[in-house]
């Protein structure tokens, strides 16, 4: 596993820099391309260890290239035509894909096998994939000690009732709500418990699905959505806000900052406007600039004394949020992201483990229940860092511990670069632009620094 050191900023940012294009809307049009009849294109496609995965399963299902490049995809879909895989379907750690995959099966008239790796199995995945079975589908659990496996025998004559479980994740609502347009009936989908975590993401397929012809009907209980399939389009991938969360994050760790973002192109997500207004809060001043496409951050004053955010819906930048607190000049407490646990690591208990190793005052929130919900930081800190940080094997873990590691007064070694293929691949490209310094090592951290 290569570890990399990153070092204090001990200056002023600056710079122009650049953010991948969002890689939730890139595996929604993923999806939505293949369940279309006709040619749709894909413009700005956004790369990712987990799109990539997506788009070769995707492939398998019947998704042909029509033409790829730098810029632009044009595809053909296969539409109710879905043919059956053949070959296992891998999709690594990547939960989405798993839960995504598993609606594409429904829809094939034979075997499809899913296989995660070991991390998978310690995520709740199996339990909420009841929908198959309800919707006329089934599946058996075949997973090994090392592996996650699901066999799905899929139908063509789905549709019917069906309750799902948002408490945690919308990823299993969202895969149903896909699949649901190319069911033989209509799927009524009851959402369990109370509203959804991550909400935004579930209105995010809702409206991409509608725009392309999609008949999905909010109701009392949760969503119907009657048989209609999916017209073409021509999709136009915004950029990623939860990448560009570890940029914003410099911003706020650094002595001071006024930076860049390059061709930006931001998109009507309620977790990107939410996550916007609680930089805002925080004392990152973002303005964007439609004409030259760029997006300015700049370091201010945060809005008040004590600021509380609601997380649960924006949990892929709750980990940023954990680094950027203890460096505001603010009591700051981030509540409602007890779901952020049953991520790919409990994102939340290893942020405030790590972040307290790096001599960051942090503690946890708790709910009634005794479970962690969020963290509660002081006041701007000056952590002594000098310590080997564990990102779990995580991406979004290893960035947000960068991020916090900027703002220490000696360098911290971080492992898992590898893992940043999985969102943002070229993020130590994009912050060595705007003047922060790493190195990779495997030697000894004793001798390092």
């Amino acid at each position: 596993m290569t570890k990399v050191r990153v070092h204090p900023v001990e200056f002023a940012l600056k710079g122009e820099s650049f953010v991948p294009y969002s890689k939730p809307h890139m595996q929604r049009a993923i999806i939505l391309s293949l369940l279309t009849n006709a040619p749709s294109s894909i413009i700005n496609p956004g790369w990712s260890s987990e799109a990539a995965g997506l788009f070769e399963a995707a492939r398998q299902f019947g998704l042909r290239v029509l033409h790829q490049d730098e810029q632009k995809l044009h595809l053909d879909g296969a539409g109710k035509s879905l043919r059956a895989a053949s070959g296992v379907i891998p999709v690594a750690g990547s939960a989405f894909n798993f839960r995504s995959v598993a609606g594409l099966a429904c829809l094939v008239p034979g075997e499809t096998v899913i296989e995660g790796n070991t991390s998978m199995r310690s995520r709740p995945v199996v339990e909420h994939l009841g929908f198959i079975r309800d919707l006329g589908g089934d599946f058996e659990d075949i997973s090994d000690d090392a592996h996650l496996r699901i066999r799905i025998r899929g139908s063509r004559d789905l549709g019917g009732e069906t309750a799902v479980d948002t408490r945690h994740s919308s990823q299993v609502l969202t895969s149903v709500l896909l699949a649901a347009p190319l069911a033989a009936r209509p799927v009524d989908i009851a959402v369990a418990g109370h509203q959804p975590v991550g909400e935004g993401y579930v209105d995010l397929t809702v409206e991409m699905m509608r725009e392309q012809g999609a008949d999905v009907e909010r109701t009392a209980t949760g969503y119907r959505v009657t048989p209609s399939g999916y017209l073409s389009r021509v999709h136009h991938i915004a950029s990623d806000f939860t990448a560009l969360s570890y940029l914003a994050g410099a911003v706020a760790t650094a002595p001071d900052a006024d930076i860049t973002v390059r061709d930006h192109y931001p998109s009507r997500l309620s977790s990107e406007l939410e996550f916007f207004e609680a930089l805002d809060q925080l004392g990152v001043e973002t303005t964007h600039d439609p004409v030259t496409k760029t997006l300015r951050l700049r370091r201010t004053d945060p809005a008040a004394r004590r600021i509380e955010i609601d997380g649960s819906n924006i949990p892929t930048v709750t980990p940023t949020l954990a680094a950027i607190v203890p460096f505001v000049d603010a009591e700051v407490t981030v509540r409602g992201v007890a779901h952020v646990n049953n991520h790919k690591c409990r994102r939340v208990d290893v942020m405030i483990a790590e972040l307290q190793r790096m001599g960051c005052d942090i503690k946890p929130v708790y709910r009634a229940d005794g479970a962690v919900d969020g963290f509660t930081s002081t006041g701007r800190q000056h952590p002594e860092g000098g310590v080997e940080l564990d990102s779990h094997g995580d991406h979004r873990i290893f960035m947000s511990l960068a991020t916090a590691a900027l703002g220490a007064r000696r360098p911290s070694l971080i492992d898992g670069l590898e893992h940043l293929r999985a969102s943002f691949p070229d993020y130590l490209d994009a912050m060595a632009l705007l003047g922060t310094r790493t190195d990779s090592t495997t030697a000894a951290f004793e001798t390092a620094i």
